[in-house]
């Protein structure tokens, strides 16, 4: 995980969201953190963890006028390119199972789509560990049926088919165009029956996955180096998948987040819907007993 990330962050990215978000969060998401950012006391030392790009300490400094001092760690290599016009600590190489802190440094700890992504048994002792008495914790965490995940969850779905059926076949294709041999046809008729196979089960997931996009450009492109072109669409399908399949199993501990927390902390656990009713994720907001 650690390198895929590092490679995520290094395009500057400020959220795990890539393109689909080009800001900051908003909506339900931005509510909820400013809100915390005006309950904590001034100085106050927040700890963020699986920081990425900064994305929550940006969110919240841009918008609250109190002075706060974040640190930020995540286990990738965070992009300090990215970071460079946020005030705080921000650490690289960190795991939320390890942290280097001395006990109950912080007077609040927060993650927003994060903490799942690690072994929720040792991060939330962790973590609380750090945490003075009375502090607070705010936790975003994936939900498996969420409206974030499930669409996600298709899309992998498309994307292993994609891998097993129809790379093998693009091969093909390109062996066929360098070679100018007449099997292009066959091969590009068989394509495309998978590919409308897997439209009849979601258009949205094939088209996510960039295959027919590829296809296409290969079609367009037949005198450019075919094989370079392959290789990099293989690498970024591989890291779809890796991605997606990540957040499915992050996912999935959700419930178990919830039963960690309630061992240590006064715990709410709220369902986040944004005004087109449809669920981000889930909100745990509490305080270290």
């Amino acid at each position: 995980m650690k390198s895929y990330w590092s490679e995520y962050w290094a395009q500057g990215y400020i959220t795990s969201f890539g393109q689909d978000i080009k800001g900051n969060y908003a909506g339900k998401l931005k509510e909820c953190w400013l809100e915390l950012g005006n309950e904590l006391k001034e100085n106050s030392k927040i700890l963020d963890l699986g920081t990425g790009n900064g994305a929550l300490i940006d969110l919240i400094q841009k918008n609250i006028s109190k002075g706060l001092n974040f640190t930020g760690i995540d286990p990738a290599t965070i992009n300090l390119d990215a970071t460079k016009d946020i005030h705080g600590t921000f650490l690289s190489g960190v795991f939320a199972e390890a942290l280097p802190f001395e006990e109950e440094r912080f007077d609040a700890v927060i993650s927003q789509f994060a903490l799942e992504y690690s072994d929720v048994q040792v991060s939330i002792e962790e973590m609380l560990r750090v945490l003075k008495p009375k502090g607070v914790v705010q936790i975003i965490c994936h939900d498996i049926n969420s409206d974030i995940v499930v669409p996600n969850v298709q899309i992998l779905e498309s994307a292993i088919r994609v891998q097993a059926t129809m790379v093998p076949v693009i091969s093909e294709i390109i062996n066929a165009i360098q070679n100018q041999s007449d099997t292009e046809k066959v091969h590009s008729a068989y394509l495309k029956k998978l590919i409308n196979d897997d439209i009849k089960i979601n258009p949205h997931a094939i088209n996510a996955t960039l295959l027919t996009n590829f296809y296409e450009f290969i079609l367009k492109n037949r005198s450019i180096d075919l094989n370079k072109a392959f290789s990099l669409f293989q690498s970024e399908l591989e890291g779809l998948i890796f991605r997606l399949t990540d957040l499915k199993s992050a996912a999935a501990k959700n419930s178990a987040v919830y039963s960690l927390l309630s061992e240590f902390c006064e715990i709410e656990k709220t369902d986040l819907i944004d005004s087109n009713r449809e669920k981000i994720g889930t909100l745990y907001k509490g305080y270290k007993n």
